[in-house]
């Protein structure tokens, strides 16, 4: 007989989401401004990634020959405090394997995997079943990328979690950190990691403010 899963916490409503662990890997900074500040701006990238998701949650889940397949499936785990909702979750012999998508190409610094094994770890707390692997697929160049969650992934992500619910109670955000992908950053011109992240250069901004003309 299967256990019952335990009683949920009180505040189970209001964990964070789970893309915001890949906020917090892509830059603590702006994973405070996002879900402390509420300081949020679309740009080309956050938009389409928007109608990426929108399309695959709307496409019917399935019962096929190939196997169940479960679209825009909501997940929660109490261990690692987060929520969300799945974009896909294909069950192989009733393995669930989850698939997230993505818009664009795999980058050296994508920290998707860390978001896609929470999914599994929140469905093996759900549904009381192992979940080796989930993919991600890339909608821009139409390919899937398996992966494994093995110890060091899983270990990853509990880090991630810790981390993030001790941001979520900062009072100040994290300093900028200049880094290529800024450039990227829908908040690019919120954040201001080129004065911001010069103390010179922001006294320098600070007293040509307020001197006369």
């Amino acid at each position: 007989m299967t256990p019952l899963p335990p009683t949920p916490p009180a505040d189970s409503d209001t964990y964070p989401p789970l893309s915001a662990l890949n906020d917090l890997l892509f830059c603590e900074r702006r994973c405070f401004l996002h879900r402390v500040e509420g300081v949020w701006v679309e740009n080309a990238h956050t938009t389409a990634a928007t109608f990426a998701h929108r399309r695959v949650h709307a496409e019917k889940d399935s019962d096929g020959a190939a196997g169940r397949t479960a679209r825009g499936l909501r997940v929660v785990s109490h261990r690692l405090r987060i929520s969300g909702v799945c974009d896909l979750v294909e069950f192989h012999s009733e393995t669930p394997f989850p698939v997230e998508y993505k818009r664009g190409k795999r980058r050296r610094w994508d920290n998707n995997e860390v978001q896609l094994c929470a999914q599994a770890m929140a469905l093996e707390e759900m549904l009381g079943v192992p979940v080796p692997a989930g993919a991600i697929f890339f909608v821009k160049t139409k390919r899937r990328q398996e992966v494994p969650f093995d110890e060091a992934l899983r270990e990853k992500t509990e880090a991630t979690a810790r981390r993030l619910h001790e941001i979520l109670q900062q009072t100040a955000a994290p300093p900028p950190i200049r880094h290529p992908k800024c450039k990227q950053c829908s908040l690019f011109a919120v954040c201001l990691p080129d004065l911001l992240g010069d103390p010179a250069a922001y006294r320098r901004a600070a007293t040509a403010l307020f001197q006369p003309a």
